[in-house]
């Protein structure tokens, strides 16, 4: 299953009506959709440019071993600060998680 980018003005509407999930690296935004889309956003409390940078990899990286396991939709992923100082495999782990929470699951 292949994902596209979310456009800027779809951010909005992901925020009021999607099912959210706060765990430990990102807050997970999950909207049921025929649309396969994706996005990761990483504010400047995360620090500077690099690190900003490496927390959307790294969610990015987590994602793509879990997408084919997603139901369609489009999924929004908040990181967090902490994201830099945790291992991939329990961002993996807590993204899983998060995923089954929010039903997104197939």
């Amino acid at each position: 299953m292949e994902f596209s980018p979310v456009k800027s003005q779809e951010f909005s509407i992901v925020y009021e009506k999607a099912k959210k999930w706060h765990c430990d690296p990102a807050v997970v935004y999950y909207l049921a959709s025929s649309d396969n889309k994706f996005g990761v956003i990483a504010s400047k409390k995360i620090g500077n440019a690099v690190k900003r940078n490496r927390a959307k990899r790294v969610v990015r990286a987590a994602f793509l071993e879990l997408k084919d396991r997603l139901k369609p939709g489009i999924y929004v992923i908040i990181t967090r600060a902490n994201i830099n100082d945790m291992e991939f495999s329990s961002v993996v782990k807590s993204l899983k998680w998060s995923f089954k929470r929010l039903e997104a699951e197939k």
